[in-house]
């Protein structure tokens, strides 16, 4: 069943029960609050009459003279017979059963169009008050017909109301599942209607549009991993390629090699398996970064771990000028993650910072978060590569000279490290000059 039948049934069963009950309601007590007059009169003229008297027939029809309510009086003798004594109203059509009697000697009862109310006499007769009340009845009738027509005419209104007030947001809903379709087939370019306000419709309408917002960014961002991924593999796969070939080129050489040759080949083969097997254990380990969060985290100092660090770089270059700008910073880490981050810092500033630049390391808390800061002040990296970030980089970064070693995966390993422990790193140029790579951690 369509929203807009179940809307207008529904308006209509609220506007039939409603007015049904009000008007109903009204019409009956207008008529019991008439009937329950003339009752009142008849049971009070009743009252009046001494059953027990020898005039209780003359005091009746006194009574029956006087009183501001129109009726007629039939006298009952104890053999059934029945004689009119006052004629003001209306005669009974059929005499009453004696069940019917004995209620209207307690109260007045219905009978058709008229009320009876009996009197019992001392010598058995009986005296029989009968009242019209066909005007209340008649006006009861028209009353409800009144009634229905004023609920006709309500219902009527209230159905167009419902669909003036609902037309615009039934029309938004029907455009609203229309995009709906072309998003589910993919279509992501979909309108959805574009209204500002807080009724359910407008707060879907919104909501959908910042569910394809967010579908639209996942795509995109889909889309540049698996750019990324592809140039990852390519750069990989030629990265592996060089090796093999030259493995390959020094072992057709072996069998007809001398001493000599044989000895400088095994060496060559010997670096360029370990080379491989360098970059296969960057791979892996970028690979479970990525896959997984750290679960045991351990109190970690990294004031330590940071002073450690370079002081291992010092004795590969004791001229090297470092300057260590720390506080003591303690915070739930992976010390092993953490470690290599600083391995792959030092790596960089022994491989690619000359020996006379100075380093300088500070180490700062700020709210919840740590904040390291290692500065050089060596040739940096092109201008591109801070202006794209680390993520960007390709997994082998060419504007590093290949004859210094390495895989060309410390930057794309130090950025998993920080996001592997929830935080990040950031590449920018150094005030001294070089490069200065900024991590940080949350302080958990």
């Amino acid at each position: 069943m369509r929203l807009t039948t179940k809307v207008y049934l529904a308006t209509a069963l609220v506007a039939t029960v409603g007015a049904a009950s009000i008007g109903s309601s009204n019409v009956l007590l207008s008529y019991d609050s008439k009937v329950s007059g003339i009752k009142a009169v008849m049971t009070e003229n009743t009252a009046m009459i001494d059953g027990t008297s020898i005039d209780a027939i003359s005091d009746a029809i006194t009574i029956g003279e006087v009183s501001v309510q129109p009726m007629s009086i039939t006298y009952v003798d104890p053999e059934g017979g029945v004689s009119l004594i006052h004629d003001d109203g209306p005669a009974l059509t059929k005499d009453l059963p004696s069940e019917s009697l004995a209620r209207a000697v307690k109260a007045p009862i219905e009978s058709g169009s008229n009320l009876v109310s009996a009197l019992s006499l001392s010598n058995g007769g009986h005296l029989l008050f009968v009242s019209s009340i066909a005007e209340a009845q008649a006006e009861r009738t028209a009353d409800l017909n009144r009634t229905i027509v004023l609920y006709l005419f309500t219902l009527a209104g209230m159905v167009l109301l419902v669909w003036l007030t609902l037309r615009r947001d039934l029309r938004s809903i029907r455009r609203i599942n229309s995009a709906a379709l072309k998003i589910a087939n993919g279509d992501l370019s979909a309108h959805l209607p574009d209204k500002r306000g807080n009724s359910e419709i407008e707060q879907l309408s919104r909501s959908l549009r910042s569910m394809v917002s967010k579908l639209q960014g996942a795509l995109d961002a889909e889309r540049s991993s698996k750019a990324a991924m592809e140039n990852f593999i390519g750069d990989a796969s030629h990265e592996l390629k060089t090796p093999l070939t030259v493995i390959r080129g020094y072992s057709e050489l072996l069998p007809n090699a001398d001493d000599a040759l044989r000895k400088s080949a095994s060496e060559k083969i010997i670096r360029e398996v370990d080379k491989m097997s360098s970059m296969v254990n960057d791979l892996l380990l970028l690979a479970r970064l990525g896959e997984e969060a750290p679960t045991q985290l351990t109190t970690v100092r990294l004031d330590e771990l940071v002073r450690d660090a370079f002081e291992n770089l010092k004795i590969l270059g004791p001229s090297r000028p470092i300057e260590l700008k720390l506080i003591e910073v303690e915070l739930a880490s992976d010390s092993e993650l953490l470690g290599r981050f600083l391995a792959n810092a030092t790596s960089n500033i022994n491989r690619y910072v000359p020996q006379k630049a100075k380093v300088l390391v500070t180490l700062t808390a700020k709210g919840k978060k740590a904040e390291l800061l290692i500065e050089d002040a060596g040739p940096g990296l092109p201008a591109e590569a801070y202006r794209s970030g680390i993520r960007s980089f390709k997994r082998f970064d060419k504007s590093r000279s290949k004859t210094a070693g390495g895989t060309g995966l410390g930057m794309s390993i130090m950025a998993g490290i920080a996001e592997n422990l929830g935080g990040d790193v950031k590449l920018k140029k150094s005030a001294l000059g070089g490069l200065c790579v900024k991590l940080t951690l949350p302080l958990r």
